[in-house]
């Protein structure tokens, strides 16, 4: 496995012409005279309130622009690979409460373009061009674009350029998404420390919550790549429990605390996960079912590279996980019988990673997402396409897991039909523990994989994080 140092100093100006060129190559052919238009997101106050909700750019529109400010447009004639970005006008009286805008010199100083227009010059600079068609997404406001020309308009062909483009990485994007796995897992290593130095006192979810942010905010990853999840008991066997508001229970010695958490620099995001013990040591039953989890992943890294299907790296996990569930006496029968038949999905039920890149789950390429954690209609999940091999440089995620939640166990145990392959008493004794999910952001490198998660995943190691 490549051990690569984190690279620093990570860039202040981001190259994203280098993303542009990508995402052009990926259009060929075009036509003379196209334009591509993109408007990023705006402001937006809660409900009808003059209360702002916390403005993030619009992903594709930052992986071309490289600009987390609301309100921007960039257009680029593509025969001349002139990039034009466009501000948002900013009245005098908005200056007032917002402050002055940044001049041309220092937009283009800021941003990997080669000039600036203003709004009112947009509609005429297109006119002027007379283009023969402009690319654009269906999710894009047009409404900046003379009408005369909505028909030429391309609504089809540029988001499966960039999903194509964003899914493999460039080297300053790595060291980006590195930084922030890195300062990530240092974050879940604050939590572990914390909750083993006060493993006597209460807490509540959102403390634990607050501190992760904060480590984050400290180290420059002022926002969150998604909500934080911070469950704690029963709780562990949600698997997107965000509420994080309940007082952690501290009487059973059981009591595991899942924290699937995940800031993010330059809009570039991370996403990891760790389970641990909120009285600093795991129980029998707690260690036995981790170390479940922690053996199927483990069997993912010896392989995961280049070339690998993600189809096999799932079934590697699911084999991993019923053998060891009839070892321990949960599920009764042949283990491939209990495969097909796909009762393990009583205690794991969901996909085993997906990529991670300008979105926790990010694009897939080619309009489809490879690595998503379930089929999903539209740009929000794309489909599932489990057949195609990873490549260098696509980020993913590696995350099985194991949980006893009573609403599953529930529809599973109590058919008729699959009854009989589930031992109740042992799942009773271990149905305390909640759930278990380990999960780490690594790198496809040319002969295997870099982990970019550093934060402790065996027993000992996170045991002797938390002992003080």
């Amino acid at each position: 496995m490549n051990n690569s140092n984190d690279s620093f100093p990570l860039p202040q100006r981001l190259p994203t012409r280098s993303n542009y060129l990508k995402v052009k190559e990926n259009l060929a052919p075009i036509s003379t005279g196209a334009l591509l238009y993109l408007r990023g997101g705006v402001t937006h106050t809660r409900d009808d309130t003059d209360v702002e909700v916390d403005f993030r750019q619009e992903s594709n529109f930052f992986y071309l622009s490289g600009i987390e400010k609301a309100g921007y447009h960039i257009l680029v004639a593509l025969a001349i690979d002139k990039i034009f970005l466009i501000p948002p006008t900013v009245s005098p009286d908005e200056q007032l409460w917002k402050g002055i805008p940044d001049s041309f010199t220092e937009l283009l100083k800021k941003y990997d373009a080669d000039f600036v227009l203003t709004e009112k010059q947009l509609p005429q600079f297109i006119a002027d061009i007379d283009p023969r068609v402009i690319f654009t997404l269906d999710t894009t406001d047009v409404s900046a674009i003379p009408k005369e020309y909505h028909g030429k308009l391309d609504k089809s062909r540029l988001r499966m350029a960039i999903n194509e483009a964003r899914l493999i990485k460039l080297p300053w994007e790595i060291s980006i998404l590195r930084y922030s796995a890195r300062i990530s897992s240092h974050a879940h290593m604050s939590l572990m420390s914390l909750v083993g130095s006060k493993n006597k006192s209460l807490y509540n979810e959102a403390e634990l919550e607050a501190n992760f942010r904060w480590t984050c905010a400290r180290n420059g990853l002022a926002r969150q790549c998604y909500i934080p999840i911070i469950a704690s008991g029963p709780r562990a066997a949600v698997l997107h429990y965000t509420d994080n508001d309940r007082l952690i229970p501290d009487k059973s010695p059981h009591t595991l605390i899942l924290v699937d958490a995940g800031g993010e620099y330059k809009c570039y995001g991370s996403d990891i996960t760790r389970t641990f013990p909120l009285h600093g040591k795991f129980t029998e039953e707690a260690k036995t079912i981790y170390n479940i989890v922690l053996k199927a992943q483990n069997a993912v890294l010896k392989l995961i590279g280049p070339g690998v299907l993600w189809r096999d790296m799932h079934n590697l996990v699911v084999r991993v996980l019923c053998y060891e569930l009839v070892r321990i006496g949960i599920l009764v029968g042949h283990a491939y019988e209990l495969m097909k038949l796909g009762v393990y999905r009583a205690f794991y039920f969901h996909g085993t990673g997906h990529s991670v890149g300008l979105d926790c789950h990010d694009v897939g390429g080619s309009g489809i997402g490879i690595l998503t954690h379930q089929i999903r209609k539209g740009r929000k999940g794309v489909t599932l396409d489990l057949n195609r091999a990873l490549e260098k440089d696509m980020v993913v995620t590696v995350e099985p897991g194991l949980y006893f939640n009573d609403v599953s166990i529930d529809i599973w145990t109590k058919n008729p039909a699959y009854a009989r392959y589930f031992n109740m008493e042992k799942i009773n004794q271990y149905r305390v523990i909640g759930g278990v999910r380990i999960e780490d952001t690594i790198l496809i490198t040319d002969d295997g994989h870099e982990n970019f998660t550093i934060a402790p995943k065996e027993v000992h190691d996170i045991e002797a994080l938390m002992k003080h």
